[in-house]
């Protein structure tokens, strides 16, 4: 019995070795079949007409899926898809020089989201920078801790928005005193609530002060600025090259007219003003105690979205000799002097009613180009009740968002009674709503008889010619 045992002990040992050896051969095997099968995948893609691309190109394709998509983790994800493509991405600065990021609460002790803005900083080597931050965070070591990482690049800033939940101000303004940004074009900021906040029923206060408080040696390219809520008399940046301003209100406080002519006047260059739900008072009670004018002899454009201080009180005390369009949204009433350099004209979400619609035709009589949407459904009935004196005689491009069907017999009479008139529209712009209105109505076949009927979908943009995307506007 006891060399029986032994036998098959042996047996035991010899299979068990036997076993060990197949399973490192078998080990061996499958190291060398993956990476037979890598080389093989390898050499499919290569075969695929897209890895025939020269890897210029390749990174001008990810650049443009990357703006297109605003996916924060499209590069991580493509970098994935094989060896070449994540060498590209990797190495290409333009493709990791846009960063857009919230900062959340524990922002400090989120390592993830650090690393996130570091690899974004340091993979965009010495390419121009373009931030879009919003912070929504009250932590003061939060945003501490992102300005000290950010501020070392200022020299690459090309454009940097940033929008704060809530921030203290002073804690803010030390980070961006007396930084060098030699590149910055686009500044905006906007701090919708400080610390100490504010009571509802509080009256406003006029503003501290409109004097620089950052970017004390200059931002010799900065072409446009947004100042919003509390960044407004907190955060004002050391420039005079300012051709488009966005000043977005405040509800804790207002513009005396001297702060707002001054602020105005300090920028010679300006030629795109935006006003948000802004304040405005002039300190007097007396009506025919009026303010000084304020010059803007190069402003080209001005828009204006949900006044707080009434048009009337604002507009006609400006001396806009080159002013060629007029952008107003969610407005009730309009009124002003007469402006005949006007020839560009937008209405959006302002219901006017027949009479403010008058003053408009008042206002700006050389008006060429007019943009309406549904809220402006009294103007085709305004204008009619003008006949035979058609207001807007130089109006030759219309263009109509959301026209209604109520709207469609008046828009359609307008049109033909304008051309029996000879004072006839060139072109008719209709976004799709408002062209199957029409068609519904069978007045779309009758219109494209009588003028040029362009499909247009798109949104206006402000200024004109911005070209690129603007997410912190106001409007």
């Amino acid at each position: 019995m006891a060399s029986k045992l032994e036998q098959i002990e042996g047996n035991i040992y010899q299979l068990e070795t036997s076993r060990e050896s197949l399973l490192r051969q078998l080990a061996e095997v499958d190291k060398r079949l993956e990476v037979e099968r890598a080389q093989y995948a390898q050499l499919r893609n290569e075969l695929v007409p897209i890895h025939s691309l020269p890897n210029e190109l390749l990174a001008f394709v990810f650049a443009d899926a990357h703006a297109l998509l605003r996916a924060n983790p499209f590069l991580v994800e493509t970098s994935r898809v094989c060896l070449r493509w994540r060498q590209v991405i990797l190495h290409t600065p333009l493709l990791w020089n846009t960063l857009v990021m919230t900062v959340t609460s524990g922002f400090k002790g989120n390592v993830a989201a650090q690393e996130y803005l570091k690899a974004h900083l340091r993979r965009s080597n010495d390419a121009f920078l373009d931030m879009i931050v919003y912070a929504d965070t009250e932590d003061p070591t939060d945003l501490s801790l992102f300005f000290d990482t950010i501020t070392p690049h200022a020299a690459r800033w090309r454009r940097l928005s940033i929008e704060m939940r809530c921030a203290d101000i002073n804690m803010v303004r030390p980070h961006f005193a007396n930084l060098d940004a030699p590149k910055l074009r686009h500044l905006s900021f906007n701090v919708c609530g400080t610390p100490e906040g504010r009571s509802f029923m509080s009256p406003r206060a006029p503003y501290p002060t409109i004097s620089p408080q950052i970017f004390l040696n200059g931002l010799p390219e900065l072409s446009v600025l947004r100042l919003a809520n509390a960044s407004i008399s907190n955060l004002h940046p050391q420039s005079t090259s300012i051709q488009t301003l966005h000043i977005g209100g405040w509800e804790s406080a207002y513009f005396t007219w001297v702060q707002l002519k001054s602020l105005l006047e300090s920028l010679p260059q300006l030629q795109n003003l935006s006003l948000h739900d802004v304040c405005v008072r002039h300190n007097t009670r007396d009506p025919l105690d009026q303010p000084s004018p304020i010059h803007l002899p190069e402003l080209r454009s001005i828009r204006v979205h949900k006044p707080f201080t009434p048009m009337d009180r604002i507009l006609p005390l400006l001396t806009v000799p080159k002013l060629e369009g007029v952008s107003l949204y969610d407005m009730e009433y309009f009124d002003c002097t007469e402006i005949p350099s006007v020839k560009h004209l937008l209405l959006q979400a302002s219901a006017f009613d027949e009479l403010h619609f008058e003053h408009l035709f008042a206002a700006f009589p050389n008006v060429e180009d007019l943009t309406v949407d549904g809220d402006a459904y009294q103007l085709y009935e305004a204008a009619l009740n003008q006949l035979p004196k058609h207001p807007w005689r130089t109006l030759r491009r219309l263009t109509v968002h959301e026209l209604t069907a109520t709207d469609v017999v008046a828009f359609a009479l307008l049109v033909l009674k304008r051309k029996q008139a000879g004072v006839p529209l060139t072109t008719v712009r209709l976004d799709k709503k408002s062209r199957h209105v029409l068609r519904v109505k069978g007045k779309l076949d009758l219109l494209t008889e009588h003028v040029d009927v362009v499909p247009y979908d798109e949104m206006e943009v402000w200024p004109p010619g911005r070209g690129y995307d603007d997410p912190h506007d106001l409007v």
